[in-house]
């Protein structure tokens, strides 16, 4: 199991380890520095060890050694179908696998990944390679990182072969739809041409479904464009839960093009709490002790309550950068600050932040 992200210092203050960890040892993707600051590992650890794809450098940046390496040591292949991937790879898959929560998506996503993989060596030994559709429905409410997924998964197939480009194109109904019928065809094909060896992700995809003849058009032209380009590009459709479903069945070739439905659940007050620990530690900021029990009693309110405004992951987000603001404006007003408070937010700042994002 990977751990969360860390770094760790030499004692003369410069970085020596950035990245996951787990138990105070190296765990999962990360890098490591020489004491001149010069990058000496990137890749794969276990349990303080290189362990997994990687690459070492010595201290003038030169690279020593790219490649497996196995409880610290270099490994040697002894497999004809063992396969060297890029490092960009296994990188994007441990951001995926490195998500707070999401472990049913990632566990979906993963097993989606082992078949792309293995169908790519099939293809190299010249066996059968059966097509399934990466097509998918991501249902979840807002905030919940199905855009974040979406955007590495098309990383990784693009790493894989999967895909030409990996790019990422995301749109809605408008982006689809035009003022007149006839247009609208020709405003969705473009924009699935521009999608063209990436992902083309529709946020809000339910609202091409509202019955008129305009979303129905675009509907229909997008069926047989995902026909057309099937080995070329994946159409993520996402929404909320409910409203997908009657996405699905406002057109019968819909199912069948979106045959794999991944679900994307709120995140706990624990979740959230851990994310806004997250943001706080990537921006160098900290916060005194009392903010956890405080957070984590706003949370629970706001999910019991389950408030249309609360976008998860999003309002998390929203109320960190807010208390970026107010606490910036309570220190530059202060006569003198020390290098620590200058970092540190309150329970005062976060506060001011919540009540004015409930208004």
């Amino acid at each position: 199991m990977f751990g969360s992200f860390h770094e760790f210092y030499y004692p003369n203050g410069s970085l020596q380890y950035e990245g996951s960890a787990l138990n105070g040892k190296p765990s999962g993707y990360g890098k490591s520095y020489y004491q001149n600051g010069k990058i000496e590992y990137e890749g794969r650890w276990a349990e303080g060890k290189y362990h997994g794809y990687g690459t070492l450098y010595d201290e003038q940046g030169k690279v020593i050694y790219e490649g497996e390496w196995f409880d610290g040591k270099q490994k040697k292949s002894d497999s004809k179908f063992e396969k060297v991937e890029s490092s960009k790879l296994e990188q994007y898959i441990e951001e995926l696998n490195s998500l707070i929560g999401l472990m049913e998506v990632k566990r979906e996503i993963n097993i989606l990944i082992s078949y792309v993989r293995l169908q790519k060596m099939r293809k190299e030994e010249g066996l059968k390679t059966p097509t399934i559709s990466l097509h998918m429905i991501f249902s979840g409410n807002p905030g919940t990182g199905k855009t974040t997924v979406a955007r590495l998964f098309s990383k990784i197939l693009y790493e894989l072969g999967y895909l030409s480009k990996g790019h990422v194109i995301e749109t809605s109904r408008s982006g689809m739809v035009a003022g007149y019928l006839g247009q609208t065809a020709i405003k969705t094909e473009e924009m699935v041409n521009k999608a063209l060896g990436g992902v083309l992700f529709i946020d809000e995809a339910y609202s091409l479904a509202s019955g008129d003849e305009y979303g129905s058009e675009a509907i229909d032209t997008l069926l047989k464009l995902m026909e057309d380009h099937r080995d070329d590009f994946v159409v993520v459709a996402a929404g909320y839960p409910k409203l997908m479903d009657k996405f699905l069945a406002s057109n019968p070739g819909l199912a069948s093009r979106f045959n794999q439905t991944i679900e994307f659940k709120d995140y706990s007050s624990e979740e959230l709490f851990e994310i806004f620990e997250y943001m706080c530690k990537s921006a160098t900021y900290s916060f005194d002790g009392e903010i956890k029990s405080f957070l984590m009693e706003h949370f629970d309110e706001c999910l019991k309550s389950e408030r249309e405004s609360f976008g998860n992951a999003r309002t998390v987000r929203n109320i960190f950068e807010r208390s970026l603001l107010f606490h910036a404006s309570r220190i530059i007003n202060m006569q003198k600050y020390s290098k620590e408070q200058m970092s540190m937010l309150s329970k005062a700042d976060i506060s001011r932040a919540i009540k004015e994002i409930n208004g």
